[in-house]
């Protein structure tokens, strides 16, 4: 009878952690043409619509995690939504 070294524990899948920059060259690598710039992964992440963690000055985000928000599976959150439908500030100068 032959077992597995890795039958008494759970299997976890890699998860793909990259820097913004390394998000950005990833997405570059696939499709030259991509919208999905540093400066655009840093805005969602800093929006909260990815999920990411600060990690000293860098942004970490799974690749996985921004592919989900692509296809639309990871919904926006509500004050993103909210402040995109509430009227344009206006500044007023004293």
């Amino acid at each position: 009878m032959s077992t597995s070294i890795f039958s008494c524990y759970e299997v976890h899948f890699m998860v793909r952690t990259r820097t913004i920059k390394e998000a950005a060259a990833y997405f570059r690598e696939g499709d030259p043409q991509t919208c999905l710039t540093e400066t655009a992964i840093r805005t969602l992440l800093r929006s909260g619509a990815v999920p990411s963690a600060k990690v000293g000055k860098k942004y970490l985000v799974a690749v996985e995690a921004l592919e989900a928000y692509l296809m639309g599976e990871i919904e926006p959150p509500a004050q993103i939504l909210s402040s995109q439908s509430s009227q344009p500030k206006v500044w007023q100068i004293r």
